[in-house]
Order: C-alpha cells, then structure tokens, then sequence
C-alpha cells in the first residue's frame, strides 16, 4: 500500500535555492540541506506525491536507476521521518497523486543525502523576545540564573 508524506508544517520551514533544499525543523534548532535527488524528491513531497509516484518519477527522471531507486527513496523517507521533517499521512478514499513534472537529466543518479546541521541549534532556539539580556540584547542569552522560573 503506497504512503503519503507531508512537510511537518508548522515545526518545519524549507526552501529550494538553486537546485539545493534548505530545511530548518524549529522545535529542534537542526537544519538540513539536500541536493540533487534529495531536491527533487523534497519538492515531489511538498506537492503531495504518494511514495510509489515518487519511485516512478525517479524513475523517469534518471534512465538506468531501477535497482538503486527504491532502496534510496526509502532510506531518504526514513531519514526524514527520523528528523521529524515529515509526516505519514492517510489515504483516505481515492486520493489521486499528481504527476510531478519530470525530464530525463543527463546526469548519473546520486542517492539523496541528507546533511544535518546543528552548529546553530542554541541560537536557532532562542526566543528574541524572552531569553535575552536587556543589557547585551540579541543574539546574547541571558545568565542561566535569569532563565530559570522563580522558585
């Protein structure tokens, strides 16, 4: 039985530059970045594309791919579940899976991957408004003894 991802909105914000998907998860402070396939199959997600729609367009997107594809799709969803950038969402009913646009590229297929980036996660999760200093202001947090609750 095919599944259906979703972006996990609102924890989850991402955008596509230049053929490179940049993802934040804000309730963790981790971003991501994927290229190539990752991209393409991220785009293919936000548009709602079941996972056997997904493997076809893969498919037809680099000629020779059979073998490698859906061991690759698969690891890729797993990674994204596991990050919490996804969600699994029902079928319920003849949920129809548009066809993503796909042209062959004349380039080898590369298996998605996934950097994970959390170099920035303590001052992706700072609240600007709450957990600063009225001294030093943004991006300083305040002393660990300001930020607990009074006891």
């Amino acid at each position: 039985m095919p599944r259906r991802f979703r972006i996990n909105a609102p924890a989850v914000a991402s955008e596509i530059i230049d053929g490179e998907a940049v993802i934040m998860n804000l309730r963790t402070g981790a971003y991501f970045s994927t290229r190539g396939s990752g991209s393409l199959l991220w785009s293919w997600i936000e548009q709602g594309v079941a996972e056997d729609v997904l493997l076809l367009a893969l498919r037809q997107t680099f000629p020779g791919v059979d073998g490698q594809a859906a061991p690759a799709l698969e690891a890729f969803l797993s990674q994204l579940l596991e990050h919490e950038l996804i969600r699994e969402v029902p079928l319920q009913g003849p949920i129809p899976s548009p066809e993503p646009k796909t042209t062959p590229v004349n380039v080898p297929f590369v298996a998605p991957l996934l950097e994970v980036y959390t170099d920035m996660q303590d001052l992706l999760l700072l609240d600007p408004i709450h957990d600063v200093s009225e001294e030093e202001g943004w991006p300083a947090p305040k002393p660990p003894e300001e930020l607990a609750p009074p006891t």
